[in-house]
């Protein structure tokens, strides 16, 4: 039986804990101020809050700009209980793909199977290669939907467990 690594316990605690808000509310919504910084990955910052089953959430969102031809983003969620940062390094056609769906005003949502993903290491190499270790199914309009499958990527996001 292969391990679930923390890699894979943390990526579902980040989308089981920031998007069960947008689950909630069935929309994920983001400032006009932050989609059109996102657009040209231009610097920026910005903090929303929620609660969602009487337990307040934090999200720091930090546009950083590009490096080597990424944009680099972060995510900082903070619930009473837990704090994680997610790292993404994203392409631009990623990046377009966040954007566009961002700019989408639908609230009709959709269900999607979310791909979980888990780590192995090559114990010749050190290499490590990733694998689906299970699917989810989560619904949402279609930012909820974009984001959720990006930030789970291991390809192109990280996250961090902080407290």
């Amino acid at each position: 039986m292969k391990k679930i690594t923390l890699l894979t316990i943390v990526s579902a605690l980040v989308i089981g804990s920031v998007f069960s808000v947008a689950v909630a509310e069935k929309y994920t919504k983001f400032s006009k101020s932050f989609i059109r910084n996102f657009q040209d990955c231009d610097k920026y910052e910005e903090t929303i809050t929620s609660t969602f089953q009487n337990e307040s959430f934090t999200t720091h969102r930090s546009i950083l700009g590009w490096k080597n031809g990424f944009c680099r983003y972060e995510e900082i969620i903070k619930s009473p209980k837990d704090e994680y940062k997610l790292t993404c390094d994203l392409p631009s056609m990623q990046v377009d793909e966040l954007y566009e769906s961002m700019r989408d005003k639908s609230r009709q949502t959709e269900k999607y199977e979310l791909e979980i993903y888990g780590s192995k290491k090559d114990e010749k190499t050190g290499k490590v290669s990733y694998y689906v270790a299970e699917t989810q199914t989560i619904n949402g309009n279609r930012a909820y939907i974009t984001w959720a499958k990006i930030q789970n990527n291991p390809y192109y996001c990280t996250p961090t467990k902080l407290k």
